[in-house]
């Protein structure tokens, strides 16, 4: 029997196990995590609003200055409140919060140091839209951690 005569049984194709672990969030860590950025977005809102006085008298600006200080974090928040869900779908909720928990850390420095009123609004637009990322992405952690309705709604 020459080698030439051996056939060889075809290959069997077996795909390899996956190996992307479970992604699915420990209760306690994600209601901490969805506390902590609520938390977050009202004291951000809480704090500009008692330090508007301080505000104004430091960059020199009146009434109406003061009001975009509120509004430009307002109307970027709630114009991108429901594409930022989908986002968070998209990218995951774990990375969206990500996200955005670091870009509203960067802005709120940003804001800290800004020189002028003109770089303030940047800032507050931008942690804004940060806040917008963080706030679903809190929520779809939670409801990724407790699959039970009941627990959910208790936490």
């Amino acid at each position: 029997m020459s080698s030439n005569d051996l056939v060889e049984a075809p290959a069997v194709r077996r795909d390899p196990p996956s190996r992307t672990p479970s992604r699915t969030p420990s209760p306690a860590p994600a209601l901490a995590a969805a506390t902590l950025g609520f938390a977050l977005i009202t004291l951000d809102t809480s704090v500009v609003n008692v330090a508007l006085p301080a505000i104004g008298a430091d960059l020199g600006t009146g009434m109406t200055g003061l009001q975009w200080v509120v509004d430009a974090y307002t109307l970027v928040f709630a114009a991108l409140l429901l594409s930022s869900g989908a986002l968070a779908d998209r990218v995951g909720a774990g990375r969206a919060y990500g996200i955005g928990v670091v870009v509203f850390t960067l802005a709120s420095a940003a804001c800290g140091l800004a020189p002028g009123l003109p770089s303030l609004l940047a800032a507050r637009a931008v942690q804004g839209a940060a806040a917008a990322v963080m706030l679903p992405a809190s929520l779809a952690l939670v409801r990724e951690a407790y699959g039970d309705p009941g627990r959910r709604a208790r936490a």
